[in-house]
């Protein structure tokens, strides 16, 4: 009997009439964004898409919302509080400019690009490109140029909406003009929050637990700065105290580097409350530039960055609220909850953190992202996998395993990705 499509579905269990679904979600989008591209789950993949900043919990509170602007784009997996903020002002990832797990509160703001939000929105006197919402929406006195797409009601108020609006529960409109009026599609988040997260932890802890570097260096010059002199292509790792970080404040740090390609690591050993230093300034010298500095404060519950400094360099605290009050972080920002009100920059260098990080097969976490979906047949292994690899080829067979992990994901299933790099003999990148 030849095989087909649904003859391999059936064997297998993959519920076609599911990945369909997920499959006309991806295609009827009226956000305008791209939606076929799987989620984001690993901190390289926040990277390469262009996120800056990605808090695995909250932003700020909803008795004290975060101020202030981020010139890349910004994800956290809980809610987010922003008020008096422009979110996104120079570079978007992938068109989205800011995107939620949990619910956005927002007033007096800004978002370029795409606002995608898992739970609800709430929003007043705030303008948005296209906006992406999975639960309600409630809108007061602004402006959206694009799109909207929401899964539960909306209620929009002294509003305005370029593009169309597709609503899956009531639509309430007053004091504004009606907008074009489209269907409503499942959401889809850009992000899977929980694989994310874990994998962010996951690389800090792998690099909190290196060696300092055999010929790298760190000491003080000559004249009285702090250098961290780096002598290998890749990641060349500096162990340090929390005193020795301490006494950085009120001094120079210079990151130098002999060659081309290097990456600095800065593990600050000890956890609970760090304090980061205060009244200090950065310099590089070398081959070495800011994109290419991460301080890994891996086992810090508390980071509180000193009043009006802008630290620049790239932070990775997945266990910690990071603390800000007034000045900047100017790279990358991994914590798991934000507060205060420092501007989120780029690094000077152009974009975020673009230095060498371990690759999946380095973090042993990696193999338990999520919990374990429903077993997929080892076809791979079996007399049926041989034949199905056989007659449907490797090419579309990976096509139809990355399918399956969509539909996994969208469904709560987990990345899915242990049975289906089985079936294909390697990890799928879906």
């Amino acid at each position: 009997m030849r095989l087909n499509v649904l003859t391999l579905a059936a064997v297998t269990g993959v519920a076609v009439a599911a990945y369909a679904h997920a499959a006309r979600a991806d295609d009827d989008r009226q956000d305008g964004t791209t939606a076929t591209t799987a989620p984001v789950q690993t901190l390289q993949g926040l990277l390469n898409d262009g996120y800056n900043t990605y808090i695995s919990g909250n932003i700020g509170s909803s008795g004290s919302a975060y101020t202030s602007d981020s010139q890349g784009a910004i994800a956290a997996g809980g809610d987010v509080y922003l008020q008096n903020f422009g979110a996104s002002t120079n570079t978007t990832a992938g068109g989205v400019g800011l995107a939620v797990g949990g619910s956005l509160t927002m007033t007096n703001g800004s978002v370029n690009g795409t606002t995608d939000v898992g739970g609800s929105l709430a929003a007043a006197s705030t303008g948005f490109g296209n906006v992406n919402v999975g639960g309600s929406m409630s809108y007061l006195n602004g402006q959206i140029n694009g799109n909207v797409n929401v899964d539960g009601s909306a209620s929009i108020t002294a509003a305005g909406v370029n593009g169309s609006v597709g609503v899956g529960g009531a639509l309430s409109v007053v004091n504004a003009a009606k907008p074009d009026l489209q269907a409503a599609s499942a959401y889809v988040a850009p992000i899977n929050f929980a694989a994310t997260s874990a994998n962010v932890s996951a690389v800090s802890n792998y690099l909190a637990a290196q060696q300092t570097t055999a010929g790298d260096t760190f000491g003080k010059n000559a004249q009285g700065a702090y250098v961290f002199n780096s002598t290998v292509a890749g990641d060349n790792v500096f162990n340090v105290t929390q005193a020795q970080l301490t006494a950085m404040s009120g001094n120079q740090v210079l990151f130098n580097s002999t060659v081309a390609g290097a990456t600095d690591i800065i593990n600050v050993q000890g956890g609970g409350t760090v304090a980061l230093p205060s009244n200090m300034s950065f310099g590089y010298t070398g081959a070495m530039t800011d994109n290419n500095v991460l301080l890994n404060l891996n086992g810090a519950t508390t980071v509180n960055a000193a009043s009006n400094v802008s630290y620049d360099l790239s932070i990775l605290a997945p266990n910690a609220t990071v603390v800000t009050t007034g000045g900047n972080i100017t790279g990358s920002l991994f914590a798991a909850n934000l507060v205060g009100n420092a501007q989120l920059n780029q690094s000077n260098a152009g974009g975020g953190f673009d230095g060498a990080l371990p690759g999946s097969s380095l973090l042993s976490a990696t193999s338990s992202l999520a919990p374990a979906p429903a077993p997929l047949p080892l076809l791979g292994s079996s007399p049926l996998g041989m034949l199905v690899l056989a007659w449907f080829g490797r090419g579309r067979l990976r096509r139809l395993a990355r399918s399956y992990a969509r539909v996994a994901i969208r469904t709560g299933n987990g990345p899915a990705l242990s049975s289906i790099s089985v079936v294909m003999g390697e990890r799928t990148t879906v």
